[in-house]
């Protein structure tokens, strides 16, 4: 047998991930303490996903290694949610590990050799147990305990496959294992959102010694921080906060200009004590889009890129709002106003849609979330604020220069509400084009989105504006981006959204498209400057000629759009600061802050070990349960999907209901022609026991209400569809078939697991009942898009410090739980 054997996994790791595992190895065995890998042009998994695999494939020769990871919180656990390890393989690693030949056992057995021994028990049948399950890990939490052992809950993800007292078998094992101060093989995740005070009481108590510091300086592991000041405050704590500094330190990063930026910073720093200024570089190949699991394609030739700036007049007024801001001092209140406003308007001139458009259906709506989208599609909000600042005398003796530019801004903000530079781009792309192209936009909002799809739709159809012919268009995000190509190349791709994935797209994707178009800002068009002069290297040759086409089609940057700094304090894609919470009763998320409760509030829980999310009271919840809280990113998703038409014109919900209505009034006419009509609901319901006699009971006038709905048109679907159950049966007896089941998975993902401000969204859970067109293979809205839309909402969970019930009044906790903060 090989020593080892990373097929362990349920799903086998491609080269790169393979690679990322052996840079684990590489590390380990080093002379050489500090290390620094960039891995491009692709964003990679987070590093627990190849220590994992490592763990559970290595044999004899390589050692298990405890870790710390910086900046990965209990999200980073997405990577490895649904990955199983096979307890066949598991039973072959036990008795590899354990050295016995033939009959003869040539030491002791290790405890994780009889661990997978016991896994592997051929007698259990099980084919696998989930792997974030069986590998010991735990997140800090910022309580004051902060480090727990790999306990009981964590643990139920394979306990409930086997018998108690075959589990007994295997306890002292389990409890070496699970230690966090004895196990020769624990993963310590500490999130990126403790202070500094914090994290260093976390590092101090964290127990027993150190084998591997990795640091995770990815994106979206920084959240806008700054990568050279943090890594050294990252190498000065792991050498002087630790009981001993850690053998080895990894620092990741995905970007080329921020990696160079981190080995530089290791260079000149002197406070890194026993770990020293010394540093070994790695450059590894990220191919694909995904975890590591993906083969990678055949690359396409490569096509000159055309690169274009539009905004340029509000990317200079934001420029100088962001240099006032600098100039003041840092506890001013105007600073923050000026910052916020300059991101604001640069935002307003990077959407194709105008602001009105955007925010014409939050103009009746009052709640925290439309509030937070008010305030970053529009500026107007931001000009009050900083005029009232400008008022109170906190501008000192820029109070001149600073109303002149806010003035000029407004103005420019009035323009962009009813048509934007964007907007005009597009139109005249789609004019001057060949009518033959099919054309993909990808924009950076999925608002945004629809509602550009919308007028270009228009415009693309106004009688006697095509006569030659119309072009193709297909509006997207940067999200959905790769299922629009694999649905169907384009031959044109207009990418107007994030200028970072835009370029990861072109450079790295296997597909090539006859014509890319990236539009830009000034500010990012700088940026993207500085990453492609930093990415050439001998480790991405075969990227080269496009990251070549790509830089020498870059456009010159004005002096006006300031330096880096300037750059990166304006960048579209840095995450926005939380408003306050506002309210009485009340959680506290670690990493989140306050959220709206009461006894009575339902929230959705993840279960550690199979990663799927529950329904739980807040009454039940436990400190340390990690609580779902909906992202702004996924809201937008969800509005956009709810204002979204189809070929005909119809929204989804008219789209969802009239194929619902369609498929029980076959159901109804198969049934009564075998039946007849009279006591056809009784009937119905019997058939639906007598079909599934392990369904919950429900109620006759539950299924007359859903026999109703194909004939009124005020009657929506079941007022009894929160068990999947009976969905699932209800469709199958109406001739839905084969796609009962997937239709039923739509329920579980939108009922039971996206959550709006604490509660289901009722209208969403209609679109995706309804329609099995839409949800299985519609082109607009397809059930693999609402399972990536469920992926991206996973990752946002957050462990519970506090409860506070105490000023909350029983019959108002609906009320109190709908103002959820938004993130």
């Amino acid at each position: 047998m090989k020593d080892r054997d990373l097929t362990v996994a349920t799903v086998e790791p491609n080269e790169d991930l393979t690679r990322f595992v052996d840079l684990l190895d590489d590390v380990t065995t080093s002379e050489q303490r500090v290390h620094a890998a960039l891995l491009w042009p692709h964003i990679p998994p987070r590093a627990v996903l190849p220590w994992m695999l490592r763990e559970v494939g290595r044999g004899r020769s390589d050692k298990p290694i405890r870790t710390v990871f910086l900046n990965m919180g209990r999200p980073a656990l997405q990577a490895v949610a649904d990955i199983g390890a096979r307890t066949a393989k598991l039973r072959e690693r036990g008795l590899f590990r354990s050295g016995v030949v033939g009959e003869r056992v040539l030491g002791a057995i290790s405890p994780d050799a009889h661990f997978y021994m016991f896994l592997g028990d051929r007698q259990s049948k099980i084919e696998s147990v989930p792997l974030v399950s069986i590998v010991a890990h735990t997140v800090a939490l910022n309580d004051g305990t902060y480090w727990r052992d790999f306990d009981e809950k964590t643990l139920k993800g394979f306990k409930r496959l086997y018998p108690a007292g075959r589990l007994d078998s295997v306890r002292t094992h389990l409890s070496l294992l699970g230690s966090a101060v004895r196990s020769p093989a624990f993963a310590f995740l500490l999130p990126s959102h403790f202070p500094d005070v914090d994290r260093r009481r976390v590092l101090r108590a964290l127990p027993g010694s150190i084998d591997l510091a990795v640091i995770d300086m990815t994106k979206h592991a920084l959240r806008g921080r700054d990568a050279s000041a943090l890594i050294r405050l990252f190498v000065s704590e792991l050498s002087e906060t630790l009981r001993q500094p850690p053998r080895k330190m990894l620092i990741l990063a995905d970007c080329p200009l921020r990696y160079s930026f981190i080995r530089r910073s290791l260079r000149t720093y002197r406070g890194g004590g026993e770990l020293g200024p010394r540093s070994e570089g790695h450059r590894l190949i990220w191919a694909t889009r995904g975890r590591g699991f993906e083969a990678p394609g055949v690359r396409e030739r490569a096509t000159r890129p055309i690169v274009e700036t539009i905004g340029s007049s509000e990317c200079i007024i934001a420029t100088r709002l962001w240099h006032h801001a600098k100039q003041l001092d840092e506890g001013n209140p105007l600073a923050s106003m000026l910052e916020q406003g300059a991101i604001a308007l640069k935002g307003m001139a990077l959407t194709a849609s105008g602001a009105d458009a955007i925010l014409a259906p939050y103009t009746d709506v009052h709640d925290v979330y439309h509030r937070v989208k008010r305030e970053r599609h529009s500026f107007e909000p931001h000009f009050n604020k900083a005029m009232a600042g400008v008022a109170d005398g906190h501008a000192g003796p820029w109070r001149d220069a600073i109303q002149s530019d806010l003035a000029e801004g407004l103005g420019l903000a009035e323009a962009l509400r009813a048509e934007t530079p964007l907007m005009r781009y597009m139109k005249r792309i789609l004019t001057e084009i060949d009518p033959d192209n099919d054309v993909v936009a990808v924009l950076r909002h999925p608002e945004d989105a629809q509602q550009a799809n919308d007028q270009l739709l228009e415009f693309l159809t106004a009688p006697g504006s095509f006569i030659a012919g119309v072009p193709e268009l297909r509006v997207t995000t940067p999200n959905h981006y790769s299922a629009e190509v694999q649905r169907r190349k384009p031959t044109v791709v207009v990418w107007a959204a994030s200028t970072d994935i835009g370029a990861r797209s072109y450079i790295g994707d296997d597909f090539c498209p006859a014509q890319f178009r990236l539009v830009v800002a000034g500010h990012d068009a700088m940026t993207l400057s500085r990453v492609l002069d930093a990415a050439s290297a001998d480790e991405y040759e075969k990227y080269a000629e496009r990251a070549s086409l790509l830089r020498a089609a870059l456009p010159w940057v004005a002096k006006e759009y300031g330096g880096l700094s300037v750059a990166h304090g304006l960048d579209s894609d840095r995450p926005r600061i939380s408003l306050p919470f506002v309210g009485h009763g009340y959680l506290v998320l670690d990493g989140y802050g306050k959220i709206a409760a009461g006894p009575g509030s339902q929230f959705y829980v993840l279960d550690p070990a199979s990663h799927r999310l529950a329904p739980k009271e807040a009454r039940s919840l436990d400190i340390g349960d990690a609580v779902f809280v909906m992202p702004d990113l996924i809201r937008e998703e969800l509005e956009a999907a709810l204002r979204e038409k189809d070929d005909k014109g119809r929204t989804l919900e008219q789209a969802l209901v009239d194929q619902y209505k369609a498929t029980v009034k076959k159901g109804i006419e198969t049934l009564t022609a075998q039946f007849g009509a009279k006591g056809l609901t009784a009937r119905v319901r019997d058939m639906l026991f007598d079909q599934n006699p392990g369904l919950p009971p429900i109620s006759k006038p539950a299924v007359e209400y859903w026999l109703r709905a194909a004939e009124r048109s005020e009657v929506d679907t079941p007022h009894a569809a929160i068990n999947p159950l009976h969905i699932e049966a209800f469709l199958r007896l109406m001739g839905a078939g084969v796609l009962a089941r997937p239709l039923t998975d739509a329920v579980r993902i939108v009922r039971t697991d996206l959550r709006r401000d604490g509660h289901a969204s009722r209208s969403l859970f209609d679109r995706l009942l309804l329609d099995a067109d839409s949800v299985i293979q519609g082109p607009l809205s397809s059930f693999s898009k609402l399972q990536d839309v469920r992926r991206a909402a996973m990752g946002s969970v957050f462990p519970v410090l506090e409860k506070n019930f105490d000023k909350v009044d029983a019959a108002n906790t609906n009320e109190h739980s709908l103002q959820v903060t938004s993130q």
